[in-house]
């Protein structure tokens, strides 16, 4: 789900360099060299992965300042990825090796199977004649850099996501990366239901905690206490 949808899968990251020591316009610079070189119809890569505009998934930059709202930037990070189907791919295989195959044996080698060299340079070729006829998927995920913390959101919550994220960021920039554990969060339902204000703020960083409130769980340890004491009696 993108962030103009409202997205609520996300993964905190923190960038372990100081606020101070980094400049919106060197972000920029280095976003630039590299951003997506895209897949076209008659390329014959696999897949390419790089930065991009937030929204319309082209390596445009020129516009960054209008994707700064007070000190949260907007990005995007996009993968153009071809995929040719096993079972379409084998056919094809098949079919190639036949026809090379019937022609050996008109020019008199008695048909005989094709040597692991000619095998091997045929699933070449016929992968790349393939990949240049096979439109590529394209995945655009959000990503908000917050200059003032220097803390990132990565708005997907797949693992494949966050390894190309990972991996490109410090090609990028050469800057290591700590990923939040929010745990489980000590809310207070109650208040919840009532539709009273409940803050997060204090608790998003710790792990784990307990879903029960404070007073709930001095319940259970008193509860817990007395119970020994009984034990205590009876033996």
């Amino acid at each position: 789900m993108s962030l103009g949808a409202g997205a609520l899968a996300l993964r905190r990251l923190q960038v372990l360099v100081q606020p101070k020591d980094v400049q919106f316009k060197e972000i920029v610079k280095k976003l630039k060299k590299k951003s997506i070189s895209t897949l076209g119809p008659d390329d014959e890569r696999e897949e390419s992965f790089g930065w991009c505009h937030p929204y319309s998934g082209e390596p445009d930059f020129d516009s960054a300042q209008d994707h700064l709202y007070d000190q949260a930037f907007v990005f995007g990070l996009r993968a153009d990825v071809k995929r040719i189907p096993g079972t379409y791919f084998r056919l094809q295989m098949k079919n190639a090796l036949e026809a090379l195959q019937a022609k050996g044996g008109k020019r008199g080698d008695g048909g005989r199977s094709q040597s692991k060299k000619l095998r091997d340079a045929t699933r070449d070729r016929l992968k790349l004649e393939l990949l240049r006829g096979t439109l590529p998927s394209v995945r655009l995920t959000e990503i908000v850099w917050h200059l003032d913390t220097n803390e990132i959101w990565l708005l997907s919550a797949s693992q494949g996501v966050y390894e190309d994220f990972e991996k490109l960021f410090l090609e990028t920039f050469g800057w290591s990366l700590v990923h939040y554990n929010a745990g489980t969060l000590g809310v207070d339902f109650n208040r919840m239901l009532h539709g009273l204000n409940v803050s997060l703020d204090e608790n998003l960083n710790l792990s784990p905690t307990d879903f029960r409130g404070d007073l709930q769980g001095a319940d259970v340890t008193a509860a817990g206490a007395v119970l020994q004491q009984d034990a205590g009696d009876l033996f």
